[in-house]
């Protein structure tokens, strides 16, 4: 009998390895990059009343007329935390804005532009001496004749929404690459130009 227990103690033996082999966990692999979200398209949309803007979540929200709602992605200034206070900081403004004119042809496909600096930027602009008086009053009128701020002030300016053209083709979904704009995918700023006009509000958010 003793044959037996021995050939009985080898076939434990065995499982006992197997069963720890089949415990060791593999190496772990990192976790593949996340695949980029569609746009949540609305089954219709002829005319975006009003649009929002969320920097830290990147995204952009258009409220069409009749209640429908688009949901895009979006890439925003480099220097991304806080509102933009000075021409170059590459910061996207925080605040209420209109879209101040038609979409046009540029280098980034297609540009929407808003009406930055707003009245609020250059009051605070004044108050604390970034902003001179002449250049205030520069702004101040712009607006009450409901055009595009100047946009050779301490404050810059020329900020809207474009497209990504063929350098930035893709890029928007993934980082922040703008120098202060809002940056969609070219079929995504078509579709926002193609829908707003101009006094269409635009509420930017940190």
């Amino acid at each position: 009998m003793r044959w037996w227990a021995d050939r009985s103690a080898r076939r434990w033996a065995a499982a006992a390895l197997l069963a720890c082999a089949c415990a060791r966990a593999p190496a772990a692999l990192p976790p593949p990059p996340p695949l980029p979200s569609p746009p949540i398209l609305p089954t219709r949309c002829e005319r975006i009343v009003a649009i929002e803007v969320h920097k830290s979540e990147r995204r952009l929200i258009a409220h069409c007329e009749g209640g429908d709602v688009v949901q895009l992605p979006v890439a925003v200034g480099r220097a991304n935390v806080g509102p933009k206070r000075d021409a170059g900081d590459s910061r996207t403004p925080e605040g209420h804005y209109r879209v101040s004119g038609p979409a046009h042809e540029s280098r980034f496909h297609r540009f929407v532009p808003i009406d930055y600096p707003s009245l609020a930027d250059a009051e605070v602009g004044l108050a604390d001496g970034r902003l001179s008086e002449a250049d205030y009053r520069r702004i101040a009128d712009a607006h009450a004749r409901g055009e595009t701020p100047p946009p050779d002030t301490a404050l810059g300016g020329a900020l809207g929404f474009h497209g990504e053209g063929a350098r930035w083709a893709g890029d928007s979904q993934f980082f922040d690459w703008t120098y202060g704009c809002i940056a969609l995918a070219d079929r995504d700023v078509d579709f926002i130009a193609a829908r707003v006009e101009v006094g269409t509000p635009v509420v930017i958010e940190p």
